[in-house]
């Protein structure tokens, strides 16, 4: 009989399942993981794997989990660090990005691969776990729809919960556009200092945003 692992010993190798199967999706597509594929880039068998984790589905769930968790902390740890409305949704588009720019693995695979969504887990037994991950994407999303309805009270812009809606999804497009066009490397050919840039992109984005808004209602 095998000596039993020891818990830490335990989660490490989860981790590492979770690393290998993220670098697999984002490399090749969600179609491209199987047990037994990621069993052979772990040097395990595909029997042994399921020993941790019970199919593919829920690996690719728990990524989308822990991609959501870190989201909102960046998200969460920039709006705290500012008071006044507006500083605040600037401050979490820049958190956005940061994430963006330093999880270029877990954002490919949350917002631009080609892999099943909460719907399709549905009437599965990877639904309680699909649960989770909707209920926690949802918290980042009310979150950031909270700061955009601060940032119209303090500027006096009145809006409905459907046009607020469009104006974060408005704001959400905006910002993954510039992510993605820096993770796949086409802002470096118009600028060398692409950081500096998006700062400076925030700035016009959220006053011409707030003029453009307050000129509907003027």
């Amino acid at each position: 009989m095998r000596p039993v692992r020891p818990p830490e010993e335990v989660e490490q190798l989860k981790r590492n399942i979770l690393d290998v199967a993220l670098r697999l999706i984002v490399q090749e597509g969600f179609a491209a993981l199987t047990m037994r594929r990621l069993g052979k880039a772990l040097g395990m068998t595909a029997p042994n794997l399921y020993n941790y984790y019970q199919s593919k589905d829920e690996i690719y769930v728990t990524l989308m989990i822990q991609g959501f968790s870190k989201l909102r902390a960046y998200l969460m740890k920039r709006a705290d660090a500012e008071q006044d409305a507006i500083a605040r949704g600037r401050a979490i588009m820049r958190g956005y990005i940061e994430f963006g720019l330093s999880q270029p693995e877990h954002y490919e695979l949350m917002f631009s691969s080609h892999a099943p969504k909460f719907r399709e887990y549905k009437g599965t037994d990877i639904e309680p776990l699909s649960n989770q991950e909707y209920a926690l994407s949802m918290e980042v999303a009310n979150f950031a729809e909270t700061c955009l309805q601060s940032v119209l009270d303090r500027v006096g812009l009145n809006a409905s919960s459907d046009q607020r809606r469009t104006m974060l999804i408005e704001l959400w497009s905006l910002l993954h556009g510039m992510v993605s066009l820096h993770l796949t490397g086409n802002t470096a050919y118009l600028t060398d200092t692409p950081l500096e840039t998006y700062e400076h992109i925030l700035d016009l984005l959220l006053q011409r945003f707030v003029d453009r808004h307050r000129e509907q209602q003027g």
